[in-house]
């Protein structure tokens, strides 16, 4: 059952302690290669994602009572109840509701079982951060070749053959910033331009979609980041990186055209839906939409309406003087396009609270290690998707949920052994 210990994840700083166990050996691996199915061949992600489980509650067999030790954490209850609290939402509200559906849980399961996966990194001692770190990139690299030479059928607007374009532009520039997040003081110099090409690279993919949601967050992205980092910055660097930021943008509107057309054009919407809020274009219905759920949520405000197709429409009265047809009829087909009301809608105050958990808990504990790498890199993954998701819903397929509870999980484990091996060298 046992192998040769794998010094070459521990020589590359992928685990804290050498493995002795093959199981833990491919439980490595299959962490490493997991990010590069993302948004390449439809449902090998998924296949990864099912290998990768698997193989961490094998790896949990090895060695088990050190699982105990993660229950002992300060903050260990926090991202449990990130991982529970949206399926427990869900049984709830159906629950009191008297319909029960199982297709609800399909992605939110994800979530739950990812909680294996945390315990299986954390109780080996496994760099999830650095490993991202060394996959993104290539990742990114990956999935742009994949969209260059697949079917795209949106046209100018990069994207593959089964995700719209904001789905893909948005994820490529979340990624991107991990990849900017994950540079370390201590890394060689061709490290560091690795990293900084995986980040390039996404903002580039977030270009080619014209995903203006994912602009936004990168703009938020960056200054976050900036302030994270305030400390190892003086005045005159931070002073220049925020004008580096101010200037690329100006540098984007008016050198790349079709950067400069998505602008012109949100806040021409913008503008006319001032005007005739029920002039039909994207900006108008997601406005629109936002109303709308406001109303709605106020009939039902505990409980939801389980799916999108029940919501009751037909009892808001003045619905039609202020909402145009696309809006009333995307709201009731594909939701309101934002991950917040689209919790509200579904599921009431118990959406409310399950999506603030969801999010809230995992940069609590990340805030309180801001030392980590995997810290910086989560707090761009829950920013990203939170600002993202503001304008389109992030959380809908089940690869994006299979994504971020990965993700989260992986870099919560590795915050958290991390503080315990700093206070061991203390």
């Amino acid at each position: 059952m046992k192998s040769t210990e794998n010094t070459i994840f521990y020589r590359f700083g992928l685990i804290d302690q050498q493995s002795h166990h093959w199981i833990i050996s491919l439980f490595m691996i299959s962490l490493l290669i997991l990010p590069f199915g993302f948004m390449t061949f439809k449902s090998l992600f998924g296949v990864l994602s099912g290998i990768c489980l698997l193989l961490s509650l094998l790896a949990l067999f090895i060695k088990p009572e050190l699982v105990n030790h993660f229950f002992k954490e300060k903050n260990s209850y926090l991202i449990f109840l990130c991982l529970i609290s949206t399926p427990i939402c869900i049984f709830l509200t159906q629950v009191i509701r008297g319909n029960i559906s199982i297709s609800a849980y399909d992605g939110p399961i994800r979530l739950m079982a990812a909680f294996f996966i945390l315990l299986a990194i954390y109780k080996h001692r496994i760099d999830f951060s650095r490993i991202l770190s060394l996959s993104i990139p290539l990742t990114l690299l990956g999935i742009f070749i994949y969209a260059k030479l697949g079917n795209n059928p949106y046209g100018e607007r990069l994207t593959n053959s089964y995700l719209d374009p904001i789905i893909w532009g948005n994820f490529s520039v979340i990624l991107g910033f991990m990849s900017l997040a994950s540079i370390q003081p201590n890394d060689h110099r061709l490290l560091k331009a690795y990293k900084l090409a995986g980040f390039t690279l996404g903002l580039i993919m977030s270009l080619f979609s014209q995903s203006r949601s994912g602009w936004i967050a990168a703009i938020i992205m960056a200054l976050i980041l900036l302030l994270l980092n305030k400390k190892e910055l003086s005045f005159k660097k931070a002073t220049g990186y925020f004008l580096t930021l101010v200037l690329l943008i100006f540098a984007l509107y008016f050198f790349i055209d079709s950067f400069k057309l998505r602008v012109d054009v949100t806040i021409s919407e913008f503008f006319d839906w001032q005007q005739n809020p029920q002039r039909d274009s994207s900006t108008s219905i997601r406005l629109n939409m936002l109303k709308i759920s406001t109303q709605l949520f106020m009939l039902s405000p505990w409980i939801g309406f389980g799916e999108f197709s029940n919501l009751p429409i037909e009892k808001l009265s003045a619905i039609h003087s202020f909402a145009d047809p696309g809006s009333i009829f995307t709201i009731q087909c594909c939701g309101p396009h934002n991950d917040f009301a689209a919790k509200a809608l579904k599921y009431g105050i118990f959406g409310v609270f399950s999506f603030l958990i969801t999010y809230v808990s995992p940069v609590y504990i990340f805030f309180k290690s801001l030392h980590n790498q995997s810290s910086l890199m989560g707090i761009m993954l829950v920013t990203g998707i939170l600002v993202c998701g503001f304008f389109s819903e992030m959380q809908t397929l089940k690869v994006t949920y299979t994504l971020y509870a990965i993700f989260i999980a992986g870099l919560v484990a590795t915050a958290f052994w991390k503080n315990i091996t700093k206070d061991e060298k203390n």
